[in-house]
């Protein structure tokens, strides 16, 4: 899944930036009609998938959770709740929630899981406000396509260098090796970038560098914690 996902971004922006140089409106209409077909392509893979695996139209019994919830939900018996006892409404929808978050909070991948979640708290990556800063320096549609492109290309290759990683050394190890690798390459693009006084798009070209290759350490390390998370997960089954 990471691996396809990766390959529509990288077809995507390249296609789109191509037909931008000839013409932005034919490439904004071209961006309305691939989201529209998008919708029936989605709902068509949607339907086959339900029809495919017949567990998915299994009713699930509710958890003791989930039931009391339900159960509160119906009128009478919240007005009988609410007269005979003022909090207890309020526990009956509570407890699920603190529960839940009880659990995670106790889970031995809450640190790994909180840093993952970080890690996509950044502009280091070729976002909006990356592809922003590099048409403000000059550079071209295409060019902020071909940067985009090697930095797909380079990302595509963590998700094959991933598990091979993981299969030698564990996941733990390699998740620790993926993120000291990003933190290197994104802090060396930085630094470079701010000691340098040269033309502004040359001194764009390490922070380009080192946002590419800090990807291999991103996705490296979010498939080694989603490993985790699952490992934990059938663990607790």
């Amino acid at each position: 899944m990471r691996r396809i996902d990766l390959v529509a971004k990288l077809i995507a922006p390249l296609v789109i930036s191509f037909i931008d140089a000839t013409s932005k409106t034919f490439a904004v209409w071209t961006v309305l009609g691939s989201t529209l077909t998008s919708v029936a392509v989605e709902y068509i893979a949607i339907a086959q998938v339900y029809h495919i695996v017949p567990q998915l139209a299994e009713i699930v019994k509710l958890s003791e959770g989930p039931r009391q919830v339900m159960e509160a939900l119906n009128v009478e018996e919240l007005q009988a709740a609410e007269q005979s006892s003022g909090d207890s409404l309020l526990h009956v929808w509570l407890d699920p929630v603190l529960s839940s978050w009880s659990h995670y909070f106790r889970s031995s991948v809450l640190l790994a899981s909180l840093s993952l979640s970080m890690l996509f708290l950044t502009v280091l990556s070729f976002n909006a406000h990356m592809v922003t800063y590099l048409l403000a320096l000059g550079f071209s549609a295409l060019w902020i396509a071909i940067f985009r492109l090697i930095s797909v290309i380079v990302e595509l290759g963590a998700t094959w260098a991933a598990p091979l990683l993981m299969s030698k050394i564990g996941p733990v190890r390699s998740g620790l090796w993926f993120i000291t690798w990003q933190f290197i390459f994104a802090a060396a693009g930085v630094a470079i970038f701010n000691m340098q006084k040269l033309n502004p798009r040359l001194n764009a070209i390490p922070l380009i560098v080192g946002v590419v290759l800090s990807r291999i350490g991103l996705w490296g390390f979010d498939l080694s914690v989603q490993y985790l998370v699952q490992e934990v997960r059938v663990q607790q089954a």
